[in-house]
């Protein structure tokens, strides 16, 4: 629960906040869009592949962690938490899609969420402003991300973090349309696009 929930959530809403140059978690929380996206993922597609335990549901663990992510006065910044996803996707998040996709189950807000990360990697703010390196593999990731740019399948291409997942034709599809949506229109065109279908 901690890992997919807490852990995959704060991978979901710092992406979208670094790409909108928002500073803190808190702040990423108030911006309606990225607080919708976190609940409508965990809710629609992660929940389902984590287990209650005692005294606790998985939807009542995502509004305890929502609660905690939005307190300003817990100061974590978006840098941070955005810091080695190639560690904290493949580590939180790739393991449900994989589930997912193996039970037959609706991906597509996390690919969304893959295409916010590639969209990140590219190393721009949609001010303008740079993105610090921010990983290990950093160059490798910003290089995939620039060809993904053009040709979104590059990204999933990465078989050092997606392994096999690229193969799968339905979340490959899904991950295409939101990474050109959101070079097209924007990060936040995007997930409103998300939250209304």
């Amino acid at each position: 629960m901690k890992i997919r929930i807490l852990n995959g959530g704060h991978q979901i809403i710092a992406d979208p906040g670094e790409i909108l140059g928002i500073e803190t978690i808190s702040e990423c929380m108030a911006h309606p869009q990225i607080d919708a996206l976190l609940r409508k993922v965990v809710l629609d597609e992660i929940a389902p592949h984590v287990d209650a335990v005692p005294g606790m549901t998985p939807e009542q663990y995502l509004d305890l962690i929502a609660s905690r992510f939005s307190n300003p006065r817990i100061v974590d910044t978006t840098r941070r938490v955005a810091f080695d996803g190639a560690s904290r996707h493949t580590g939180f998040l790739l393991p449900v899609v994989r589930e997912a996709l193996e039970q037959g189950n609706n991906v597509d807000g996390l690919a969304l969420t893959q295409a916010l990360w590639a969209r990140m990697c590219a190393g721009t703010r949609e001010d303008g402003s740079t993105i610090e390196p921010n990983d290990p593999i950093w160059t490798d990731l910003c290089d995939a991300a620039t060809r993904a740019k053009e040709v979104p399948q590059a990204w999933l291409d990465q078989r050092q973090l997606y392994g096999d997942l690229g193969d799968d034709a339905g979340f490959a599809e899904s991950f295409d349309r939101w990474l050109r949506e959101i070079w097209a229109n924007g990060t936040e065109a995007a997930i409103a696009r998300y939250l209304n279908h």
